[in-house]
Formats: C-alpha cells, structure tokens, sequence
C-alpha cells in the first residue's frame, strides 16, 4: 500500500517555501540498463523509445531493469489487445448468438493499469515529473525550470 496523505512536495519546491529539507533520499549511480532478450518485438520498440530519454534525464540506473521490463511488457500486451479490440468492437458474439463485452477486454484493463502504475514509478507521466526533484548533476542546467 503507497504512504498516506497528500504527495510530498518535491525538495526544491520545499527550499523556495523556506521548509526544511526532506530526509536524505537513496541513490542509485545513473546508468541505463540493457533490455531483457525476452521482450517481444512491440516491448523492446517501447524500450528503446522510453530508456534514452529516462536515462537523458539522469532517472535511472541499472537496479531499474525488472520495472522497466514489467512495464514494457505490460504495454505490449495492451497494445495487442488494443488491436484485438479496434479489429473486432467492444463486444462480440457468444457461444449462444448473445453479445457479450470483448475478451480482450479484462486484459486491456488490467495492462492499462499496470502501464500507468508503472508511468508514475518512471517519470513518463507528465504529472510524475512535476512531482519530481531532478537529480544532481543534470547536465542540462541550462534551462531550468522557475523552481528548480
């Protein structure tokens, strides 16, 4: 189960509020870890889109390598059924001649679910990296946002 309450304020919005600074925070060495040879096709696409930019951005490091795999796999498998569901509607037809809600449908769901849970952990989502603190020795300094 995640923390209670509201989200922490990121440590550079706490030193513009004159707040003390939050806990020292565990660090792992920035580096990019290689992709699992078992991904399918559709998860490494998404590997090699997601872990240049993640790794740019100095977020991540080689311990990194199981959630990023879980969540290129998880959207793979939402991909697939994505298109199981655009090919062939919302709803199909029974064993018995009734309509009933796509198969694919539940898998759809659960990946999607996976994909955004795992979105927030990686800073691909847009409202993770407004909760985020860049780390030290970003070599984009240059244009820093008004808060960092």
């Amino acid at each position: 189960m995640g923390e209670r309450g509201p989200v922490a304020a990121p440590d550079n919005v706490r030193a513009l509020r004159g707040m003390a600074p939050a806990v020292p925070r565990v660090k792992a060495p920035p580096s990019a870890p290689s992709p699992p040879s078992w991904l399918d096709r559709e998860a490494k696409a998404e590997w090699k889109r997601v872990v240049p930019e993640l790794d740019r951005l100095g977020v991540l490091s080689r311990v990194d390598r199981a959630v990023l795999a879980t969540y290129c796999s998880a959207w793979s498998k939402f991909v697939d059924a994505e298109r199981a569901i655009q090919a062939d509607g919302l709803t199909v037809v029974g064993h018995r001649g009734a309509e009933r809600k796509h198969p694919a449908w539940q898998q759809w769901r659960e990946t999607a679910t996976v994909v955004a849970t795992l979105s927030k952990e990686l800073f691909t989502s847009p409202n993770s990296r407004l909760r985020s603190v860049k780390p030290d020795g970003g070599e984009d300094d240059d244009d820093q946002d008004v808060l960092d």
